[in-house]
């Protein structure tokens, strides 16, 4: 897969953040709240991917950008939980709050590979 589409599925998986909390608060599983917290990793995870796409086109030596787009994810995929356990404690698995995890814990694992991929095409083209 070329690196424009890597770059595409990357924000796509962003946007999902907010859509995917959005869907669950439409059918009552989670707060109102849950959408602003949802949109927290897509806005970052969205503008790390737009710096290293203009970073890439630069053809700069420096890939800061591509490093935090791996690793952005993988902060989710450690927070999130721990969010989830420390604004709801003992039930914080209850009423709908395990699929979002598996959704967000997946679309993070999916991130960091393709940021993965990405950097590892960014070093195959240097040389």
């Amino acid at each position: 897969m070329e690196k424009k589409k890597l770059y595409f599925n990357y924000i796509g998986l962003g946007v999902l953040y907010v859509a995917v909390k959005t869907v669950f608060v439409s059918f009552g599983y989670l707060h109102l709240g849950a959408i602003a917290h949802g949109s927290i990793p897509a806005i970052l995870t969205i503008l790390v991917c737009l710096f290293a796409i203009k970073e890439n086109t630069n053809n700069s030596q420096k890939h800061m950008w591509h490093w935090l787009m791996l690793i952005l994810p993988l902060l989710v995929l450690i927070i999130t939980p721990l969010y989830m356990y420390l604004k709801s404690g003992d039930t914080w698995l209850l009423n709908g709050r395990l699929p979002v995890l598996i959704i967000y814990e997946i679309m993070a694992i999916i991130q960091s590979a393709i940021a993965f991929v990405v950097i590892k095409r960014i070093k195959e083209s240097k040389h």
